[in-house]
């Protein structure tokens, strides 16, 4: 996911690249989802069409929260099970490959909505203080969003890393 974010940012730093925030294919989440899936930008267009609403919205409904059953397990007790979710009731064609793939590679519902705000605010901490008008459709704020999310995945990754012994002295 580290790996993702950063090439994303980096594809993004070539002013030749196209990038449009009310484009599905050429914004925040498209982009990434592009460095994720390897699809095209029509192709990733073409999919997100098929059913309303924004990344996030479409995010939030293919992957809706869990509900809290305690400590208890929830076999067959009228646990909630969802019934054909994130399937477009007209056609049948979803854009939930493209976020079940996101959704497997470590990326929460939630990160794809505050993605495409450029919202979370650990994210935005990580950034720093001067993000008052941090305007979530301009690319180098997208650019550097990735950058520090990244960094941000990182620091947990090498955090959660056991430390090594030292060697012995001979």
């Amino acid at each position: 996911m580290i790996a993702a974010l950063r090439e994303t940012a980096e594809r993004l730093t070539d002013g030749s690249v196209t990038y449009r925030w009310s484009s599905f294919a050429h914004c925040n989440c498209g982009h990434l989802a592009q460095t994720l899936t390897r699809l095209s930008p029509g192709e990733i267009q073409e999919r997100a069409l098929r059913r309303d609403g924004d990344w996030g919205t479409q995010a939030l409904e293919f992957a809706p929260p869990r509900p809290d059953y305690g400590d208890r397990p929830a076999l067959d007790e009228g646990a909630w099970e969802p019934e054909a979710v994130g399937v477009c009731r007209v056609t049948g064609a979803r854009l939930d490959s493209v976020l079940a793939l996101m959704l497997r590679l470590g990326i929460e519902a939630h990160d794809i909505a505050h993605l495409e705000r450029l919202s979370d605010p650990e994210v935005r901490r990580q950034l720093g203080t001067n993000t008052q008008h941090f305007a979530h459709y301009e690319r180098e704020n997208v650019i550097a969003y990735l950058a520090a999310w990244a960094d941000l995945l990182e620091a947990r990754l090498e955090g959660s890393r056991p430390l090594e012994a030292p060697l012995a002295a001979e």
